[in-house]
């Protein structure tokens, strides 16, 4: 990682530990990528839950970023997530989008799915909008 990309917005050590990157970003709609690696498994080679619910904040997260003026920010103040099956495969895909977006919160829901497309998790989040002013 470059100087340069860790001041950008997307610079995140968590994750970057762990290969989380953005595919795309834009209008709402934000796709994460993470491959699993066995360091982000737990004891039975499934990924681990805190993990994927990670990957739904960050999801949603960065699907409000794409709405937000610049130094503009989300901060996490609910989360709903429903586990459907194991995580496991070559990699996950987080699908997050914003659903309705205020002055000072936004809702935005994302679907986790494997890699053969199957879905392994959903989940819902609300996020406080702090204003750089």
């Amino acid at each position: 990682m470059t100087e340069q990309s860790k001041n950008t917005m997307t610079y995140n050590p968590y994750w970057e530990h762990i290969g989380l990157r953005e595919v795309e970003l834009k209008d709402g709609h934000a796709i994460l990528e993470l491959p699993i690696i066995h360091e982000v498994t737990q004891s039975r080679q499934n990924v681990h839950g805190g993990v994927i619910a990670s990957m739904v904040d960050a999801a949603v997260g960065a699907a409000l970023r794409s709405l937000l003026e610049v130094g503009n920010a989300g901060v996490t103040v609910e989360m709903k997530l429903n586990y459907l099956r194991p995580a496991n495969g070559k990699k996950l895909i987080a699908k997050g989008e914003i659903i309705k977006k205020g002055g000072s919160l936004a809702v935005g829901n994302a679907v986790i799915e494997n890699d053969a497309g199957d879905e392994v998790a959903a989940g819902m989040v609300t996020y406080m909008i702090k204003s750089k002013k």
